[in-house]
Parts: structure tokens; sequence; C-alpha cells
């Protein structure tokens, strides 16, 4: 009995640490990043709320050239790392617009910054990566 009381106590423990270490951050707020692809600089403004490890949010896009596009951001942080998907559904030209999913594996470098790798993929097929910065506002 006395086992299974400590074993008891013992996970309690190490859930409440983990619940501790899920939610030392908060990215609640409004962070920027820029993205450079050869000649064009596109300029984001993400608005995130974070409830408990869960994110969830919208962004802006303002392109060099180009009209500004936007969408929603929803993902995960993990102690200083975050999991993130933005979605994207961009008129077109055409009649069939272009929809676009970006995932980002990043970690948070402190309160005010975050550094990580964006994946870009959009319906025709155009795909890219890259290392990002993005600042608190």
């Amino acid at each position: 009995m006395y086992i299974l009381r400590s074993a008891l106590v013992f996970c309690l423990l190490m859930q409440l640490g983990y619940l501790a270490l899920a939610t030392e951050w908060d990215l609640t707020g409004t962070w920027e990043s820029k993205y450079q692809f050869g000649t064009l600089e596109e300029v984001m403004t993400a608005n995130i709320q974070q409830v408990g490890e869960n994110i969830l949010g919208s962004f802006t896009v303002k392109p060099s050239t180009g009209n500004d596009y936007s969408g929603i951001i929803f993902g995960t942080v993990m102690g200083d790392r975050i999991k993130a998907n933005y979605l994207t559904v961009k008129a077109a030209a055409e009649k069939n617009p272009q929809t676009a999913i970006t995932f980002t594996d990043a970690r948070i470098v402190d309160e005010n910054t975050i550094k990580g790798t964006f994946y870009y993929q959009d319906s025709d097929m155009n795909a890219i990566s890259s290392p990002y910065n993005a600042m608190r506002k």
C-alpha cells in the first residue's frame, strides 16, 4: 500500500511539473516577422492568443508587391517549443482560389523573440522552407 501511495504522489508531482513547464511562456500578443523570397519581401503581423499550451490567432501579410493576404494560426506550445500551422486562402485571378498552409517548428528564445523554420506549400504545389525570426511588438 505504501508503494502504491508513493507512486500516486510521484505521478501527481510529475504532472504538476509538466503543467508548469507547458505554460512557462505566454505568447499572447502581436508578433512581427519578415521573409525574403528572392527580391520579394513580406512582413507578417500575427495576433496570437495562448490558452494553456494551445495557441490560436490570425495574421496579415504585406508583400513588397501585390495584394495583402491574411489567415488563421493554430498550434501548441510545449516548454520552449512551438509547433504551429498557418492557413491562408488567397483570391486568384482565375475562378479557383489558392490555398496555402505553412507549418512552423520554432523555439522561444526569450519573452520577445521566436526563432524557427517554416515550411510552406500551396495548392499549386509550390513549396519553400527557410529559417525565420519573430519579434513581439
